[in-house]
């Protein structure tokens, strides 16, 4: 399975990083919640399910 960490500013959403490993992705979706410096971000963890970045949220927050 893949994992991918997703930041999104409002503007663009970037793909922080993709994992094969669940726990590698849940290490760096903590450090981009702890390293975080700007309102009105949105940090996601997701799991790819498909072709053409479809995906399923496995937790997100929403800093304001």
């Amino acid at each position: 399975m893949q994992y991918q960490v997703r930041v999104d500013d409002g503007e663009s959403s970037v793909v922080v990083e993709s994992f094969s490993e669940l726990g590698q992705a849940v290490d760096c979706y903590v450090l981009q919640i702890l390293a975080l410096t700007q309102a009105d971000v949105d940090i996601q963890l997701v799991q790819l399910i498909g072709e053409d970045d479809e995906c399923v949220p496995i937790t997100s927050h929403t800093f304001v």
